[in-house]
């Protein structure tokens, strides 16, 4: 008899697990890659081989300081990159969002600045480090 309590107190807790799996909020799932990068949708005109390095006109100025620092940097690792205020999301790409892409989206989007985009990808306030290894290995 106690073994059989314990065989369905295991099977239970499994189902439990799978479902739990099978179910989780997308913000719980890990999303982001090694280097911290997220995927996003299209940016409008983005060049595949190029850095961008966003921070909005409505930044503080340290913000939007760490951007500039931020760009000049990369720059000088030999990074091609673009330091811009706006970013404009391919409609295809926005159309195609899940639930769990439009939460990524919203929480990059209003995250800390320099908001940094490579290769389809974005990451919030990432260091240098972190820029330089996701351009790196991304493209290959």
């Amino acid at each position: 008899m106690n073994r059989f309590r314990l065989l369905l107190m295991v099977g239970v807790a499994v189902c439990g697990m799978q479902y739990w799996h099978q179910h989780a909020p997308a913000s719980v799932l890990p999303v982001a890659d090694a280097n911290g990068f997220v995927h996003m949708p299209p940016v409008e005109g983005q060049k595949p081989d190029m850095v961008y390095v966003f921070a909005g006109r409505h930044y503080s100025l340290p913000a939007a300081r760490r951007a500039l620092q931020l760009a000049q940097d990369l720059s000088d690792e030999g990074i091609p990159v673009e330091r811009t205020s706006s970013v404009r999301f391919v409609p295809v790409g926005l159309v195609a969002l899940n639930d769990s892409g439009v939460s990524r989206l919203n929480h990059i989007m209003s995250a800390s600045a320099p908001i940094v985009f490579v290769h389809g990808k974005a990451e919030d306030a990432p260091t240098l480090e972190q820029v330089e290894a996701e351009f790196r290995t991304s493209a290959r």
